[in-house]
């Protein structure tokens, strides 16, 4: 039970989730997407999801800090 807590705080330490606005309306795009940015640099140890639409983005990424 004591290990699951610690990985859990792992993810909680290392894991975070950015939004990001464009003012610009030239960059905006007006269908809604997401894409999958995980790469291979670092493997099963993060993944990393964006999803947007028109000025807004949201970006999160799952690590337990694995490197």
């Amino acid at each position: 039970m004591a290990s699951k807590i610690h990985r859990f705080g792992q993810y909680v330490r290392y894991s975070g989730i950015s939004i990001i606005l464009a003012l610009n309306p030239l960059w905006w795009k007006v269908l809604p997407w997401a894409r999958n940015e995980t790469t291979a640099e670092f493997g099963e140890a993060e993944r990393t999801y964006a999803f947007g639409f028109l000025g807004l983005t949201v970006r999160i990424w799952i690590d337990c800090g694995d490197w």
